[in-house]
C-alpha cells in the first residue's frame, strides 16, 4: 500500500485544487457549465426547417422554369421545321389529273378555299420518290390539321375522306393562331391578285402561288407576331 497525500489549497479565483501525487486535477465548484434549453433547440430546428423549405421551393421553381424554356425552344424548332416542310410541299405542287366516274375528261386535283387546301406534291415527309396527297384543314379557327398520304391511282378526294375518318386524334399545329389561305391568280385584265379560293377542276390549271397567313390571337404573348408562308407554284408567277 502506498500513502496518498491529500491537500486542499484555496486559490485566488475561489476554486479549490485537489492534488494527488504528481497529478493535478481542477474541479470547479462555483462555475457551472450551462447547455441549450428546450426552447432554444425548438427555435433552431424551426429556423432550419423554414430555410430548407425556401431552398427547396426556389430550386423547384428554377427547375420548372428551365424545363418550360426547354419545351418552348423544342416547340419553336418543330414549328419552324414544319413551316419549311409545308413551304416545300406547296412549292412542289404537281398537276395531277385523274378521270372521275362516268366522265371522260380528266380533272385536275387542286381544291383550295380560305380554310382548306388539298393538292398533290412531289415532296414527301419520308423523302420517298412518290407523289403525295396533302390536305391542310384550318376550318376550326385554331391552327390547322395536316393529312398526308400516298397518291394512289383513282379518286384522290375519296382517299382523303377515308383517311380523315380513320384519324381519331389528329394533331393540331399552331393552335394559338388563326390560319387562312389565299391564292395568287391572273385576272382577265392580265393583272395578278389574291383570291380566297381556287378550283383546279373548274379552272383546269394551277394558281400562280399560295399564301398561308398566320394571325396571332389576343391571348398569346406579345412577342408572337403575325407571319405568312408564301410559295410559287407556276414558273410564270414572277412574270409581270
Amino acid at each position: 500500500m502506498f500513502a496518498l497525500n491529500k491537500a486542499l489549497y484555496p486559490d485566488e479565483c475561489g476554486e479549490r485544487r485537489l492534488m494527488m501525487g504528481n497529478n493535478n486535477y481542477s474541479t470547479s465548484f462555483i462555475r457551472q457549465v450551462k447547455g441549450f434549453t428546450l426552447l432554444e433547440l425548438l427555435i433552431a430546428i424551426s429556423l432550419s426547417a423554414v430555410l430548407m423549405t425556401v431552398l427547396v421551393v426556389g430550386l423547384r421553381q428554377i427547375t420548372l422554369d428551365f424545363e418550360k424554356q426547354g419545351a418552348s425552344l423544342d416547340q419553336k424548332i418543330d414549328e419552324s421545321l414544319l413551316l419549311r416542310q409545308l413551304e416545300k410541299a406547296i412549292l412542289g405542287t404537281f398537276a395531277y389529273r385523274f378521270k372521275a366516274q362516268n366522265l371522260g375528261k380528266a380533272e385536275l386535283f387542286f381544291a383550295g378555299s380560305n380554310t382548306e387546301l388539298s393538292w398533290v406534291s412531289t415532296v414527301s415527309p419520308g423523302r420517298n420518290n412518290s407523289l403525295m396527297v396533302w390536305h391542310l384543314n384550318a376550318s376550326t379557327g385554331n391552327g390547322f390539321k395536316l393529312t398526308v398520304l400516298p397518291a394512289y391511282p383513282g379518286n384522290l378526294q375519296q382517299q382523303l375522306d377515308k383517311a380523315k375518318i380513320k384519324e381519331n386524334l389528329p394533331i393540331i399545329y399552331f393552335k394559338d393562331y388563326k390560319v387562312s389561305l389565299h391564292y395568287l391568280v391572273v385576272t382577265t385584265n392580265d393583272k395578278k391578285q389574291w383570291q380566297t379560293s381556287w378550283s383546279g377542276k373548274r379552272e383546269n390549271e394551277l394558281p400562280l402561288g399560295v399564301r398561308v397567313q398566320f394571325e396571332r390571337k389576343e391571348n398569346i404573348s406579345e412577342n408572337e407576331q403575325n407571319f405568312s408562308v408564301f410559295s410559287f407554284i407556276r414558273v410564270d408567277a414572277n412574270v409581270k
